[in-house]
């Protein structure tokens, strides 16, 4: 159950290995808030044009989320947040993902901040998180590398002890919004093999570090995200994030959340996928009467929504399995975030075929989700690694 002192907090019930949620009126009323403002702030349109912005997003609109108590909704009273538990986390993004909000939450929030709230000094979390939550700090998580698939573990970046600190160089790819921040939390190696969880330390590093190279990418659906060089960039003790040579814990669990966080987001996307469709099945005249009138349509939009109906269930479980931090929390995540990877690309391309061939121009609506869908398929790892990692922490 919900701590004690918290129950304002999503009710979670748990039945055998069923854990059944229910939405507050607090959730309710922030799905409200955040709902009205993407339709006012953020409609398509604006998607499209951001794609030809390098950054993909303006620091307008996320000033303006910052004064609705969105960054920090996770972090304590103290540092400026609203202390809430994930559920509210789950609300916002799926809201989010119905109106394709290109702003870097997740990376700033779920990523940056919440490594420093999980491991930073007292002085780092004072000095990070109310930037974060007053809106006048982006971030950035920078672990992958080539040849390690989606494995926080792998990490060939070095860091090097000496006596201003350590010296790292190494090379980071795909850095999701790398672009858009303005400091960084880089993985490097200070100890041990190269695919161990021991000997990885985590290091705040600033945008302009010396010899640190930025080589911008975008996505396909107009996000922006870098690779990194690091050329002996020197960093201090204090920019250590947690324990030397222990950071792999936290770094993992940052992640997972902020898998769930995108499941969520991938979930919102699903069902305006979905209502998109349904209303052009509705709309679309062909032979004197609807296309959805004809069965083969309606099976489609049928399976359509079981999809996104099965999606939706398992962040929901996955949610609550952060809440309670159960034992197959790990299991859980992964179940979710292949479904969710899997649907998201079922349903998008389901909906682009049952639009014609309007459905892959940039004018239509639907083109816009099938792009997220690509691109949030592969982030935080896809359907493969994902069942794989489940069938790894089952034993098989």
């Amino acid at each position: 159950m919900c701590p004690a002192g918290h129950a304002d907090y999503m009710e979670i019930y748990s039945i055998g290995t069923l854990m059944d949620l229910e939405l507050t009126k607090e959730h309710k009323m922030l799905r409200e808030s955040v709902a009205h403002f993407i339709k006012k702030e953020n409609p398509f349109d604006r998607v499209r044009e951001l794609k030809k912005d390098p950054l993909g997003y303006t620091k307008k609109i996320w000033k303006k989320m910052a004064r609705l108590d969105w960054m920090g909704l996770i972090f304590p009273e103290e540092f400026g947040g609203s202390g809430m538990d994930f559920s509210y986390v789950m609300v916002l993004l799926e809201e989010f993902g119905k109106g394709l909000l290109p702003e870097p939450w997740i990376s700033t929030v779920l990523l940056g901040g919440n490594l420093v709230l999980m491991g930073g000094s007292d002085e780092q979390k004072e000095e990070i998180l109310p930037l974060i939550c007053e809106g006048k700090l982006f971030m950035a998580l920078a672990y992958l590398e080539d040849g390690g698939g989606y494995d926080t573990r792998y990490c060939t970046t070095r860091a090097v002890k000496n006596d201003q600190g350590f010296s790292i160089s190494g090379k980071k790819i795909f850095v999701t919004d790398g672009c858009a921040a303005d400091k960084f939390i880089i993985s490097a190696r200070t100890s041990q093999g190269i695919s161990d969880g021991e000997g990885i330390t985590l290091f705040i590093l600033p945008k302009k570090a010396e010899g640190l190279k930025i080589t911008p990418l975008k996505t396909m659906d107009g996000r922006n995200a870098a690779i990194f060089d690091l050329d002996n960039v020197q960093v201090s003790c204090d920019d250590i994030i947690g324990i030397q040579d222990k950071g792999h814990s936290i770094l993992a669990e940052a992640v997972d959340q902020a898998t769930i966080g995108l499941c969520a987001e991938m979930a919102g996307g699903m069902e305006t996928a979905l209502n998109i469709t349904v209303r052009h099945l509705t709309d679309r005249i062909q032979f004197g009467k609807p296309i959805g009138s004809f069965q083969a349509t309606q099976h489609k939009a049928a399976d359509m929504f079981i999809q996104k109906e099965l999606a939706l269930s398992s962040v929901y479980y996955a949610t609550a399995s952060i809440a309670e931090n159960i034992k197959e929390k790990m299991q859980v995540i992964s179940t979710a975030k292949a479904k969710c990877s899997s649907a998201y690309l079922d349903i998008t391309k389901t909906a682009v075929q049952l639009h014609g061939a309007f459905g892959f121009t940039n004018e239509s609506d639907i083109s816009l989700f099938i792009k997220r869908a690509k691109v949030t398929d592969v982030l935080f790892g896809d359907a493969g690694y994902h069942q794989k990692r489940y069938a790894s922490l089952m034993g098989y």
